[in-house]
């Protein structure tokens, strides 16, 4: 089944993208916390910068004292002072 259609059932029945497409979900817990949901893997990780591919194309976050507190294979959770997310 080709995307296209995945995504017109998705929408005419209304479940979640997350879930059924395997979408990439950030949730942010003010400017410090970020939490970030079925990524495909770590690209580079520096204190300042994160950047992590996913099934879409690859995301840069951008900050200060970034640490990565946890992370499995579909989830991780991000730390520090959170400037900037890219989306590439």
């Amino acid at each position: 089944m080709g995307r296209r259609v995945r995504m017109a059932a998705v929408d005419a029945l209304g479940l979640p993208r997350d879930v059924v497409l395997g979408e990439t979900v950030i949730s942010m817990e003010g400017g410090r916390t970020m939490v970030i949901e079925n990524y495909r893997s770590i690209l580079f990780y520096g204190d300042g910068c994160l950047k992590l591919l996913t099934k879409n194309g690859k995301i840069s976050v951008e900050g200060n004292g970034l640490m990565i507190d946890y992370y499995d294979e579909e989830s991780m959770r991000v730390t520090g002072v959170i400037r900037r997310i890219e989306f590439e």
